[in-house]
């Protein structure tokens, strides 16, 4: 856990390599119903219906208004989750330190309104600022018919992806790291992007066993199993300490450019004779990664699981042969059609055609 301050917010694996009475009863209510009321004066005659562009408009408008003022309790009222709005929205300011909120709305799309966040995160005598964009889309509340801003943390943040991450200002949990490729070149997000989730995990791993000091820091703090803190604003740098892994900068920047040319595309580089990871790279819209976590079936990959299971049950052996054509009852059976393969053996014939370590001796 952090320890700084946390903001509370009501409600995969990943891989790694190295109030008062009068308030309380509106929050109930709100709560029950779903859409925000219970004694707004905002409340106005059911109506059905998608919103209408005023008031899209309208809605939006008082809650960003009330979001920037600090006015937690009446932002939350133009919600349809009073209660987890009003949570997040008061910790936004009284505990992450979160101050001078602008809020730009950009043109609507339908329902959906864009806007962009400048403000200013002070803690101890620091501050730094905060610069980020995201989105609301407005809903018709299911009992009063009021336009409403669907509630989801995401709006407040887009790295708030779960109900129960919190934003946390302080001395952060864990030291910084400077992790480096197996050459020793400097890995950082900004120039190798799909690299920052990973950083991230190995900076919570591995922080205070490389050696740093942590700094004071603005970050989301995840809950979920496998997901690492993601620092926001850093206002007092700590001192990094350096984490060596076994990926390789040239290997990554290949993946990244790859991955760049198709959408939702994902790809893991691995050295075949010892499984080191060269490179994790993932182009996804969801921020999935989809690269060491996907569920599709992996082809290819059972044969090599295939061929550790005929090593382990004596059929064969490391190093015996592994033949590009292997005899059946009338006919052979090609591990490959492309080209004639020479010989070779079952250790090395991964990297001619994966199909050739399934061939029993």
């Amino acid at each position: 856990m952090r320890k700084g301050a946390k903001v509370a917010i009501v409600g995969g694996v990943f891989a790694v390599m190295v109030g008062g009475a009068g308030y309380g009863a509106f929050n109930v209510v709100s709560a029950l119903s779903g859409d925000g009321a219970g004694g707004s004066p905002e409340t106005k005659a059911a109506r059905s219906g998608p919103p209408s562009g005023a008031e899209v408009k309208e809605a939006s408008a008082k809650f960003f208004s009330s979001w920037a003022k600090g006015d937690a309790e009446t932002a939350a009222s133009y919600t349809n989750d009073a209660v987890a709005a009003g949570s997040l929205l008061a910790g936004y300011r009284a505990e992450a330190h979160i101050t001078k909120v602008h809020i730009t709305p950009g043109t609507p799309s339908g329902t959906t309104v864009p806007f962009s966040v400048k403000a200013t995160v002070a803690y101890e005598g620091r501050s730094k600022p905060l610069a980020y964009d995201s989105e609301l889309t407005v809903v018709r509340g299911e009992t009063t018919g009021r336009a409403l801003v669907g509630w989801k943390p995401a709006l407040v943040h887009p790295d708030l992806t779960a109900a129960d991450d919190t934003l946390v200002t302080g001395e952060a949990a864990t030291p910084p790291i400077e992790a480096v490729d197996r050459d020793d070149v400097v890995l950082t997000e900004k120039k190798y992007p799909s690299l920052g989730p990973v950083l991230d995990a190995l900076r919570e791993k591995y922080g205070e066993k490389a050696g740093g000091r942590p700094g004071v820091e603005l970050s989301v703090h995840h809950t979920g199993e496998g997901a690492a803190d993601k620092t926001l604003v850093t206002l007092a740098k700590g001192t990094p300490g350096k984490l060596r892994t076994t990926l390789s900068a040239s290997a990554q920047a290949a993946a990244e450019k790859a991955v760049a040319q198709y959408s939702e595309s994902s790809v893991v580089a691995v050295k075949p004779s010892t499984g080191e990871v060269l490179a994790v790279a993932n182009h996804r819209e969801d921020a999935f990664n989809a690269a060491f976590e996907g569920r599709l079936a992996p082809g290819s990959t059972m044969k090599i699981i295939s061929a550790a299971t005929l090593i382990d049950n004596g059929i064969a052996t490391m190093n015996g042969p592994a033949p590009a054509r292997t005899p059946r009852p009338g006919r052979a059976r090609p591990s490959t059609t492309s080209r004639a393969w020479s010989p070779t053996r079952r250790r090395r014939s991964p990297t001619a055609s994966c199909a050739r370590a399934t061939r029993p001796s």
